[in-house]
């Protein structure tokens, strides 16, 4: 799911029960910094499937049972 406020911009996981999200903080947002946003979170790994979004512990090719809704995938790209 993708909020757009106009001092940030966050992608909530939309897999159940997964608590992961990205958020952007702007002093004031300017209309390309949403777009941006999107595109670091697809180059972190995030994934956009009709309209729903994804995180890199919850890939769309993969039975949920091997998901990482820990949030450990955060560690693999630090």
């Amino acid at each position: 799911m993708r909020s757009i406020r106009d001092a940030s911009t966050q992608t909530t996981c939309d897999c159940d029960d997964c608590p992961s999200y990205a958020l952007t903080g702007h002093l004031q947002r300017t209309p390309d910094q949403a777009d941006r946003h999107h595109q670091v979170r697809a180059r972190e790994g995030w994934t956009d499937l009709e309209g729903r979004d994804y995180c890199p512990g919850c890939p769309v090719n993969q039975p949920e049972a091997e998901h990482d809704h820990a949030g450990a995938w955060v560690n693999a790209t630090a």
